[in-house]
């Protein structure tokens, strides 16, 4: 093992680990656990110290699990791309053993940067500060509730019958979530770069529709109550995903009665089902605005 600090390794391997600056003026850590082209997965450890941690710590061998808000042991894992953020520091190498070898993940990240790794320092406020931050995540969404005070439209939208022909396509007999969209990413993927736009305003306005109040009352164990703390505006966009994933019959139902929703299913990788499918078409990142946001508390409408 490496003990050598450098801030300037240039080459990602498996099995790095570097550390990161957390927000309450720590050191947090990440691992490399796989690595495909330009694109890392990094594991979050538990470590949050003053110093920068020795690569002898056991605790880099960690992966942290989350259990803030709707978290429910999970742990912390993104896959990312580019380049090492600069204010990164390499400490060192833990080689992977062969069953860290087989972690999969199908969470996606954007660009790696310095905010990756923070999880460490949001686990040790759920713990250590919980009521004050339920208040800040509360007064942020609120905010942002008030930013969107006008109502959205989509631009040019893919036809429904292919829409749904390629939703169609999800593989609900794989084992997971990456393996259930790959015959819809790879049918899309085969399209042009504007089928694939008009895909993802297709899936975005639908998205959309169903962004709102009586749709998040009906969620189940997290649904939105005005009296509660706290409410997952992610977790309510997971939902609405697992909504599309079932069909068109599903979400016209669904979007006539809120009460249809979900209560027990997300599908968060849908939302990376047009990435990928441009990616693999284009080589490079997909980078495009819809008409309309799909992110929680975006229909202002749907939210009177």
């Amino acid at each position: 093992m490496d003990n050598q600090k450098n801030k300037t390794k240039k080459t990602v391997t498996t099995g790095d680990i570097y550390a990161v600056n957390l927000p309450n003026g720590k050191f947090g850590a990440i691992r490399i656990l796989d690595q495909t082209d330009n694109s890392y997965l990094l594991a979050t450890t538990p470590y949050n110290g003053t110093e920068i941690p020795s690569i002898e710590n056991d605790i880099l061998e960690e992966i942290l699990i989350q259990n803030r808000f709707f978290y429910d042991n999970n742990p912390a894992l993104v896959w990312v791309d580019g380049k090492v953020p600069k204010d990164v520091i390499y400490i060192g190498n833990i080689p992977l053993t062969k069953k860290e070898r087989k972690i999969k993940c199908n969470s996606f990240g954007e660009k790696w940067d310095n905010s990756d790794g923070i999880e460490a320092f949001l686990e040790w406020r759920w713990e250590n500060d919980r009521e004050n931050f339920e208040r800040e995540i509360r007064e942020e969404e609120e905010r942002y509730i008030e930013e969107f005070h006008t109502i959205q439209k989509p631009k040019e939208i893919m036809k429904d019958e292919l829409f749904w022909s390629i939703i169609s396509l999800l593989n609900f007999n794989a084992e997971c979530e990456e393996e259930i969209i790959e015959p819809a990413v790879n049918k899309l993927a085969k399209m042009s770069v504007r089928d694939i736009k008009q895909f993802e305003e297709a899936l975005s306005y639908k998205l959309y529709l169903l962004d709102t109040k009586e749709h998040a009352k009906n969620i189940g164990e997290y649904s939105y109550d005005k009296e509660r703390d706290y409410f997952s505006a992610d977790l309510f966009l997971y939902f609405r995903c697992s909504v599309l994933a079932r069909g068109k019959e599903f979400f016209e139902s669904t979007l006539g009665n809120p009460k249809n929703m979900p209560k027990d299913d997300s599908f968060e990788s849908l939302l990376s089902l047009a990435s990928n499918a441009y990616i693999r078409r284009t080589g490079k990142k997909f980078e495009y605005i819809t008409g309309c946001d799909y992110e929680s508390f975006s229909n202002v409408e749907g939210w009177k």
